[in-house]
């Protein structure tokens, strides 16, 4: 009799620890709310990827745009982010997409990130732009991987995330042998750094950047504007592109006649940094496919306005 009450205390105790470390955290709920208001966004490495060309370093980065986007899916729960990843400004290069999940997790006291992937892709691209096509979803309609949850801690004024070791794992179908997977993160109001990266069970890389330096996006700020191209054999008549949005992270837009033909020149946004610690928000003129610029203009970065007039081409651009 007095083992079953001992057992039947032992039970009572340990499912009060259970319930008490499962208990929503206070401050973990406070720094969800602060890390989702910088999580959501768009961010691009443009910066890192024209610094490393410029240095001619020996393995430069891809460069890549992702955009994070808060969406309404009550099957996953209350902070679900629909993501698109695309590589060198072209939306035309997915790499990735997925549907990203928030929760506390007190017994880790961290933030719990679970990720779902798409089991067809073309589906559902550029949802952030349709929310409508992603109505209805649910878990079961996707694909996760156990283990490969992503956990947050904030450090100083910063989120740092990682997965734990070797729990992300699957085996390759191309050799037969176990891939591990590892995701190292760094969260703040201006920037996220992804370090991606995968080993087989030998140790031998698969992919990652091999000294191990991250991808290092910075948030975009929109700007909305104009381009006037001189019509051939015209000297007050233009061609015009109105109500573009650029964003200041290497943002390009083609100018286009108003028959909807192209034309060999394209206005870049980009805040860029010179001589090492002097940035700036520039605009340029490009010829398509020609890797210098015909000629630009600058401003402070974060202005309201920019422009730039060469009487053939002009642009002007405001923030948003």
């Amino acid at each position: 009799m007095q083992k079953i009450t001992l057992l039947i205390l032992y039970a009572f105790l340990f499912s009060s620890v259970q319930a008490q470390k499962n208990k929503s955290n206070p401050l973990l709920n406070t720094q969800l709310k602060e890390m989702l208001g910088w999580f959501e966004g768009e961010f691009d490495n443009f910066q890192q990827v024209y610094k490393e060309r410029e240095d001619k370093v020996k393995e430069e980065h891809e460069h890549i745009h992702s955009i994070f986007k808060k969406v309404d899916l009550p099957a996953f729960g209350s902070d679900v982010f629909y993501v698109i990843q695309y590589f060198d400004g072209d939306t035309s290069k997915v790499y990735r997409q997925r549907i990203y999940t928030f929760n506390t997790d007190p017994v880790e006291n961290a933030i719990r990130l679970d990720i779902y992937s798409f089991k067809q892709d073309s589906l559902f691209y550029f949802s952030n732009l349709n929310p409508l096509k992603l109505q209805g979803l649910t878990p079961q309609q996707m694909t996760t991987t156990d283990g490969c949850g992503v956990w947050w801690k904030k450090m100083n004024d910063q989120y740092i995330g990682y997965m734990k070791e070797k729990a992300c794992n699957f085996i390759s179908k191309r050799s037969g042998k176990k891939i591990y997977v590892t995701d190292s993160l760094l969260l703040t109001p201006h920037e996220i750094w992804i370090r991606d990266e995968a080993y087989d069970e030998n140790g031998a890389y698969i992919y990652g950047n091999k000294d191990k330096i991250p991808h290092k996006l910075k948030r975009c700020t929109f700007y909305k504007g104009w381009i006037l191209l001189q019509k051939a054999g015209f000297d007050n008549a233009y061609h015009q592109l109105r109500n573009r949005v650029w964003h200041d992270q290497g943002k390009r837009i083609r100018m286009f006649t108003e028959d909807g033909l192209p034309t060999k020149y394209e206005i870049e946004l980009a805040n860029v940094v010179y001589r090492k610690d002097l940035e700036v928000l520039k605009i340029a003129v490009y010829e398509v496919g020609v890797s210098k610029a015909i000629t630009y203009s600058w401003a402070s970065p974060g202005s309201k306005n920019i422009g730039i007039n060469l009487r053939w081409i002009q642009a002007g651009l405001t923030k948003l």
